[in-house]
C-alpha cells in the first residue's frame, strides 16, 4: 500500500516537471514587448523585433490595426481556384471587367477588333507575301533604272507633267546616290547602262539645275573609292564634262557638287590626273577661287590641289618600294607644278587669301583649310607669296586673333599658321613676327 502511494506521488511529480519543461519551451506573447529564451518556440502571426541594447530577440501580438493590414496585404496575393484553374484575384476581378467592357461595345466595334487580329495561318501568308516582295541592290537598281527609262514614254502619251516627271527623277536619283556608294551597286549600275543613259545625258544636256546638280552627286557617288568605276567613267570622258561644269557654272550647289564628283574621279588614278589636269581639269580649279561663290567652295577646290600635290609626293617617296611601278612613272610624268605656275595659281591663291582676312577670322574650319592648302604648295609658290605682304599681315592677325583665346581648335591652327610664316619669311627675324 506504501509502495503504491510513493509511485503515484512520483508520478505526478514527474508530470509536473515534464509539463513545466514543455511549457518553458513554448512562448506565450502579450500585448507587451516579452524577450524570448533561447529554444523557445514563436507561434505564427506575432510581432518579432531585436532589442538593439541586449542583443535578444523579442516579440508581442499584433494589435488590431496590424493584424488587419497584414490580412489586407495577404488577401492582395491570394489564389482563387475557379474552375480547375488558378488565377490572381486581381486578375480575375480585371478579367471580369473586361468582359463587361465587351458587353458594352457594338456589333461594329467587336467586328473591327476582330478585323484587326490575324490567325497563325494568315500571318504565315503575310510573311509569304513579303518575302516575295523583298527584292535585292541589284534588282532595285535595275528597277529604278526601267522606271526612269518609262518616264519619257508616259511623258509622250501625257500621263505624265513635266513637273511630275521632274518630281519622279529626282526621287529616282536620290535613291540611286544612296545605293551605288556601295562598290559592288555602282558596277552593277554601271553595267546595266545607268551610266550612259541617265547619269551622263542629265551632267551634259539637262536645263534643270535640280536634276543636274543630283545626278552630279550620284556620279561622285559611283566613283568614290571606286577604280574600276573610276575606269569606266574616265572612259566616257567624264572628266572633261565636270571641268567644264566648273568653268562655267556660278551655281554654288552646283559647284560643289562638281567638286565632289571631280576629286571622286581623280584621286588615286594617276594616267586620270595625267589626262584630265594637262588639259582643261587645273584651269577649272583655278577657276573655282576667282569665281563669286561661297569661301567653303574655293577651299574644297584648293584641298583638292592640295590633295594631289600630296599625293604625288607620297608615291615618289615609297617609289622604291612601290608594289605597282607602273603607278609611280605616272605619278612622276605628272607635271603638276608646270601647270599650276602656267594659270597663275600662285597669284590667284595670294589674292584670294589676302582679301578674305575678315571673313576667315570668324571660320577657323576654313582657316585650317587654306592653311593646309598654302603649306602644300609653299614649294610651288614660295617666290610669289613671301613678296607680298599684304598676305604676311592676313596671316599674322589671324595667328594673333586665334593664339589668345581658349580654343584648343584655333590655338593649334594658330601654331599651324607660326609654322607656315616662318617657312615663308625664313630671311625675317624671329622677333618680328
Amino acid at each position: 500500500m506504501k509502495f503504491a502511494l510513493s509511485l503515484g506521488i512520483l508520478l505526478i511529480c514527474e508530470f509536473a516537471i515534464t509539463s513545466g519543461k514543455d511549457e518553458n519551451k513554448t512562448f506565450h506573447a502579450t500585448n507587451e514587448w516579452q524577450e524570448i529564451n533561447d529554444g523557445q518556440g514563436v507561434p505564427a502571426g506575432l510581432h518579432i523585433r531585436i532589442n538593439l541594447q541586449t542583443g535578444k530577440k523579442e516579440a508581442k501580438l499584433l494589435s488590431d490595426e496590424e493584424d488587419e493590414a497584414k490580412d489586407h496585404h495577404r488577401n492582395e496575393g491570394a489564389l482563387t481556384n475557379v474552375g480547375g484553374n488558378v488565377y490572381g484575384t486581381n486578375l480575375k476581378e480585371t478579367t471580369n471587367n473586361n468582359l463587361e467592357n465587351s458587353n458594352t461595345l457594338s456589333p461594329e466595334s467587336l467586328k473591327k477588333i476582330k478585323e484587326n487580329f490575324k490567325t497563325y495561318n494568315e500571318l504565315k501568308e503575310s510573311y509569304k507575301e513579303l518575302q516575295q516582295k523583298f527584292q535585292t541592290d541589284a534588282e532595285l537598281i535595275t528597277g529604278l533604272i526601267d522606271e526612269y527609262k518609262n518616264l519619257s514614254r508616259e511623258e509622250r502619251d501625257h500621263s505624265l507633267s513635266l513637273q511630275e516627271k521632274i518630281k519622279v527623277q529626282l526621287r529616282i536619283l536620290e535613291d540611286l546616290d544612296y545605293l551605288v556608294h556601295q562598290i559592288d551597286n555602282a558596277l552593277w549600275f554601271i553595267d546595266m547602262g545607268g551610266l550612259e543613259q541617265i547619269i551622263l545625258p542629265l551632267v551634259v544636256n539637262e536645263t534643270n539645275i535640280n536634276l543636274r546638280v543630283k545626278a552630279v552627286r550620284v556620279l561622285g557617288a559611283l566613283t568614290h573609292n571606286n577604280p574600276k568605276a573610276q575606269i569606266k567613267a574616265f572612259e566616257k570622258n567624264v572628266g572633261s564634262h565636270l571641268a567644264q561644269i566648273l568653268l562655267s557654272s556660278t551655281n554654288t550647289e552646283e559647284l560643289s557638287s562638281a567638286l565632289y564628283a571631280f576629286g571622286s574621279l581623280l584621286r588615286k588614278f594617276p594616267l586620270a590626273l595625267q589626262r584630265i589636269l594637262s588639259t582643261s581639269g587645273t584651269q577649272a580649279l583655278i577657276a573655282v577661287l576667282e569665281k563669286e561663290c561661297e569661301l567653303k567652295v574655293k577651299a574644297k577646290s584648293l584641298t583638292l590641289i592640295s590633295d594631289v600635290i600630296v599625293e604625288k609626293k607620297l608615291v615618289l617617296s615609297n617609289y622604291a618600294d612601290s608594289d605597282n611601278p607602273l603607278a609611280a612613272a605616272q605619278y612622276a610624268e605628272l607635271n603638276l607644278a608646270e601647270w599650276l605656275k602656267s594659270n597663275a595659281f600662285c597669284e590667284t591663291v595670294d589674292v584670294l587669301v589676302s582679301s578674305k582676312l575678315y571673313e576667315l577670322l570668324d571660320q577657323p574650319d576654313l582657316v585650317e583649310y587654306f592653311i593646309t592648302g598654302l603649306e602644300s604648295s609653299i614649294e610651288i609658290c614660295q617666290s610669289v607669296w613671301s613678296k607680298n605682304p599684304q598676305l604676311r599681315h592676313t596671316l599674322l592677325t589671324i595667328k594673333n586673333r586665334y593664339m589668345y583665346v581658349q580654343d584648343e581648335f584655333r590655338l593649334e591652327i594658330a601654331q599651324q599658321i607660326e609654322r607656315l610664316i616662318k617657312d615663308l619669311y625664313n630671311s625675317i627675324n624671329h622677333e618680328e613676327l
